[in-house]
């Protein structure tokens, strides 16, 4: 196949997927096996790719460094490149690279760090550039991103904004049909493509919210509800089992599941902590987990910020057998609980710490934990969902700080097989 075909064919190809791959740095990318789609990627004669697109999405990049000699590795043809998503990655500003590449038409880099608006001008050089997203960043906060700041004329009709434009009306570019019909095959490829995704939503959003509002329960209530219907008291492997059928059969419940269930009972017994400090009860199906592995005399604290929330994992946890001395339930943020563990709930220190709230909050806390000394020497940190919502900030820290020794161990979401998730297993190695 000849350049001019390529050109012609590589438009249609699937992009070169290496998104929640948690890659630090580009040439990790040589490495790496891109995901795969619904299409196989066609290669030439050489191995390399003839996509035109390049998905970087939702990685802990902070540069570009290297990123020609390693995108030329990896594509027959770097120059025809087209699309490039660099979204929800910890990027500073637009490095220079990105304008070398003169038929770059669709430029995602919503999600970073960038802090300077004027970051925007060097893109201005980009003849082919339609398609331009920057929400997420810093720069939002500035004054004039919204309206008093004027893009390269080039980006005129191409600036992108999760709210509203830039421009005044009149000056916004319209779409024509045939342009438009033309992003059809794109948007049928990536409904298919992310079907699991579209169900979750479904799942978790739609039918929860209309199911909230006429039953009057939440969904951990209705949970409740069904094991205390189903389920023995006081056995906790049926409780367990009868959770794991609730959130399959009827409504998901977004639990940690019996996938990373076991990983997370088997580091508990191998580490028999005589400490654990879990932070998000949330139903209290890995609260269960932690106590049944406990050895002897173990003790855990779990930390919830929802009062109702709380009230329904604490039913849970004493209708399975654990009373307060074994397993004490907090209420409260993290970020305040933290700090009152010392002095307020007698915790010296962690051997093993689960973080299964927010991921968003997961750095703060871990940095809170160090900075009250918190964490033994050799203790465990888990962290969930590290990949699926994602915590690209944390796993960042935690590799380079120097710290921490890491783990990543490749789950999925219960009941979302195609959904894929992480917990994270960080050995703290001490301050210094």
């Amino acid at each position: 196949m000849n350049k001019r075909d390529c050109m012609k064919t590589s438009v249609q190809e699937p992009p070169l997927d290496y998104s929640f791959k948690s890659i630090h740095v580009i040439q990790d990318l040589v490495s790496e096996e891109p995901r795969a789609g619904l299409r196989p990627l066609r290669h030439s004669k050489s191995g390399k790719s003839l996509t035109q697109s390049l998905w970087l999405n939702n990685n802990v990049l902070n540069d570009l460094k290297d990123f020609n000699p390693v995108v030329s590795q990896l594509l027959e043809h770097p120059e025809n490149l087209a699309w490039i998503d660099l979204s929800f990655n910890d990027l500073t500003s637009i490095d220079p690279v990105l304008t070398t590449f003169f038929n770059l038409s669709v430029l995602y880099l919503h999600g970073n760090s960038i802090q300077r608006l004027g970051e925007v001008d060097k893109l201005a050089v980009l003849p082919k550039l339609r398609s331009l997203t920057l929400h997420g960043n810093p720069m939002e906060e500035q004054k004039g991103y919204r309206r008093g700041w004027t893009p390269p004329p080039i980006l005129c009709s191409v600036w992108s904004s999760p709210s509203r434009s830039l421009l005044p009306r009149a000056k916004v570019g319209t779409m024509s049909p045939a342009i438009a019909l033309a992003f059809l095959p794109l948007i049928v490829t990536l409904l298919v493509r992310y079907r699991h995704h579209f169900r979750l939503l479904v799942r978790t959003v739609l039918l929860r919210s209309l199911r909230d509002c006429l039953s009057g329960l939440r969904i951990e209530e209705r949970a409740f509800s069904y094991v205390l219907t189903h389920a023995l008291p006081g056995d906790l492997g049926h409780i367990v089992t009868t959770l794991d059928h609730w959130s399959r059969c009827c409504e998901y419940l977004g639990h940690m599941g019996p996938v990373k269930g076991q990983i997370l009972t088997r580091l508990v017994e191998e580490k028999a902590p005589v400490c654990v400090l879990e932070l998000g009860t949330y139903c209290g199906y890995s609260t269960l987990l932690i106590a049944h592995a406990l050895p002897p005399g173990g003790r855990l604290l779990t930390v919830e910020r929802d009062p109702r929330t709380a009230a329904v994992a604490e039913k849970l946890i004493r209708l399975a057998g654990f009373d307060e001395r074994m397993v004490e339930l907090i209420v409260g943020s993290s970020e305040e609980v933290i700090q009152l563990l010392r002095t307020q709930y007698g915790l010296s220190r962690a051997e093993l710490v689960l973080l299964a709230h927010r991921p968003r909050y997961y750095l703060r806390d871990l940095q809170l934990l160090e900075a009250h000394a918190l964490l033994s020497a050799g203790a465990t940190v888990l962290a969930d969902h590290v990949l699926f919502p994602g915590a690209p900030r944390f796993l960042q820290y935690a590799k380079s700080c120097g710290h921490y020794r890491c783990r990543l161990h490749h789950t999925s979401l219960p009941d979302f097989p195609a959904i894929k998730d992480g917990i994270a297993q960080l050995t703290y190695t001490g301050p210094g």
